[in-house]
C-alpha cells in the first residue's frame, strides 16, 4: 500500500535519514537539545563549512546553550559556527537570538518533494547533453572530477576512490543508492546522487560545473534520478534546493516546497 505523503510525513522521513550514523572521520555531538557536526577536511568547500548545528530544540536559555556549543567549537581549533534554523527549531525566537549575537545569514534551503508518478520528466532541452549511471571506474572518476572542481574540494587518493567504487557497486546491487553523471559533448559536466529508503528517494549531491550551466545538465541528471528511483520502488522524491538556483528548476519539474531552512554564521572567538 502506497504511503500518504503529507508535509509532516515528508519532514519526519527526511529527519530520519538525516539522523543516520556518520562515517568515523566526522565528529558527531548529539544531545537531547542539539546536534553539532564537525565535517572532515575531505568534504569542506565554500558551501560546506566545518562546524554546523544541524538542528536545535531546547527549553534552556539560548545564551547558555550557545556558549556550550561555542566551547566545543573552540576546542576543535575553529572560530566560527554555522547554525541551522527551521520551523522545527525551538525556541521560536532562536533565529532572532542568533542575529543579536552577530549571526549573518550564510545559506538557505527549501525542502522540496515530488511524488513519483508514471508521468515523464523532461530530461534535457538540449541534444548535446547525455547522461550515464555511475557503475564503473571510468564513470565514477568522471563524477568525482565534477565534484572536486564544482565544490572546490581536494581530489581523493586512489585508495579512497577504490573504496568508493566498491560502495557504489554494492549500493547498485542492493538498489539503495546511485549516482548519475552528465556529459556535454563528451566532457563531464554535472552529477547528482540519490539514496533510497523504503518508498522515499532522497536526492543529494547535485553540482554542475560553471562552464556548463544553463545548458540542461541539472535537468537531465534530475530526470534520470527520478526515473531510477521509481524503478527502485520509491514513490516520492525529497531534496534540498537553494531558492534562487536549483529550487527554481525543481519547482518547474513538479516539486513543491514543504519547509525552509536558514543557516547563520557566527563567530565563537
Amino acid at each position: 500500500m502506497t504511503r500518504n505523503w503529507g508535509t509532516q510525513e515528508i519532514l519526519e522521513a527526511l529527519a530520519s535519514l538525516d539522523d543516520e550514523t556518520l562515517p568515523e572521520d566526522f565528529i558527531d555531538v548529539r544531545t537531547g537539545e542539539y546536534r553539532l557536526i564537525r565535517f572532515p577536511q575531505r568534504l569542506l568547500s565554500p558551501t560546506l563549512p566545518a562546524a554546523q548545528v544541524v538542528w536545535s530544540s531546547t527549553s534552556r536559555p539560548l545564551n547558555i546553550v550557545f556558549d556550550e556549543v561555542a566551547s566545543e567549537i573552540v576546542g576543535w581549533g575553529l572560530d566560527e559556527i554555522h547554525w541551522w534554523v527551521s520551523s522545527a527549531t525551538r525556541p521560536l525566537d532562536t533565529e532572532a537570538y542568533l542575529r543579536t549575537r552577530g549571526g549573518v545569514l550564510s545559506d538557505s534551503y527549501q525542502i522540496l518533494a515530488r511524488e513519483l508518478c508514471d508521468d515523464a520528466v523532461e530530461s534535457s532541452p538540449s541534444t548535446e547533453v547525455s547522461v550515464e549511471l555511475v557503475r564503473d571506474q571510468h564513470s565514477l572518476r568522471d563524477a568525482i572530477a565534477v565534484e572536486t572542481e564544482g565544490w572546490g574540494r581536494s581530489l581523493p587518493d586512489e585508495q579512497a576512490i577504490g573504496v568508493r567504487l566498491s560502495e557504489t557497486l554494492h549500493n547498485l546491487a542492493t538498489s539503495n543508492e546511485f549516482q548519475f553523471v552528465a556529459y556535454v559533448s563528451g566532457q563531464p559536466a554535472a552529477t547528482g546522487c540519490c539514496k533510497i529508503a523504503g518508498e522515499l528517494a532522497r536526492l543529494y549531491g547535485a553540482v554542475t560545473l560553471p562552464g556548463f550551466r544553463s545548458r540542461g545538465c541539472y535537468q537531465v541528471v534530475l530526470a534520470s534520478r527520478l526515473r531510477q528511483a521509481r524503478d527502485f520502488g520509491a514513490t516520492i522524491a525529497v531534496t534540498r534546493g537553494r531558492p534562487l538556483t536549483s529550487g527554481r528548476i525543481l519547482l518547474k519539474a513538479g516539486f513543491t516546497v514543504h519547509n525552509l531552512e536558514n543557516c547563520y554564521r557566527l563567530s565563537v572567538s
